[in-house]
């Protein structure tokens, strides 16, 4: 554990959810893996099985509406859309929606490792928890144990992090000054950036779930954290 700013008094903690409290990775790839899988069997043309042509349909989505780059779901969905009627589907905008709908339980098929678990459920007897992320996946599908007092998802609550609406949100929904929420996240141009620009106090964990060290980025954190288990001597 390492400090750069003095701790302040902690009445709450948020914490990001990708590559924080779980590997994104594999989740993310499973669930891409089996869209393709539909959209080959929905479809002869082979470009529906292509990551690549994909990959360009999101990039012309999001060049032509760039205010959905805050909105993961919206920009898929968009991007599905445009896909499908590319490909010549017969009802693009009916497709997508349930390609989606699918998209969203693969997507949130988690597992938690069981010591994160056990860590969150003993915080949340001394702390109101918050989600605060970037991300799509539905937190009350593989954490529905643990009492988060707030949720807070980019897109449908606010622009992404490192955007300070959403941490401003997260204070103002549990009654509490910014300064006293301590952000655990792993992303230093995100998680850090974010919760430091709105007053907030941030964790950052380095390495992340994922094992990955990210360089450092554009603020200093309150303080760095090996590992999620850190919090116990800490709190």
């Amino acid at each position: 554990m390492r400090f750069y700013r003095r701790l302040q008094p902690v009445q709450a903690l948020s914490f990001d959810l990708d590559d924080t409290l779980y590997d994104n990775r594999p989740v993310l790839v499973n669930a891409e893996s089996r869209l393709l899988q539909r959209l080959a069997s929905e479809l002869a043309d082979p470009r529906a099985r292509d990551p690549h042509w994909w990959q360009q349909q999101k990039a012309t989505t999001l060049h032509a509406t760039p205010h959905l780059i805050h909105d993961t779901t919206e920009a898929r969905r968009a991007t599905l859309r445009r896909g499908l009627s590319e490909l010549g589907h017969q009802d693009p905008v009916a497709a997508s929606d349930a390609l989606m709908t699918e998209f969203l339980t693969w997507r949130s098929a988690i597992t938690v490792p069981t010591e994160v678990v056990t860590l969150l459920t003993d915080l949340a007897r001394r702390y109101p928890l918050a989600v605060i992320t970037n991300g799509n996946a539905d937190v009350s599908r593989f954490l529905s144990q643990i009492p988060f007092a707030s949720v807070q998802s980019a897109g449908s609550h606010g622009p992404q992090k490192p955007a300070p609406d959403l941490f401003r949100r997260c204070c103002d929904e549990l009654g509490i000054p910014p300064s006293a929420l301590l952000h655990v996240g792993d992303h230093p141009g995100k998680d850090v950036l974010g919760a430091i620009n709105a007053g907030c106090q941030a964790a950052l964990l380095r390495p992340g779930a994922d094992g990955r060290t990210r360089p450092s980025g554009p603020a200093l954190p309150t303080l760095e954290l090996a590992s999620l288990e850190a919090l116990r001597q800490l709190l």
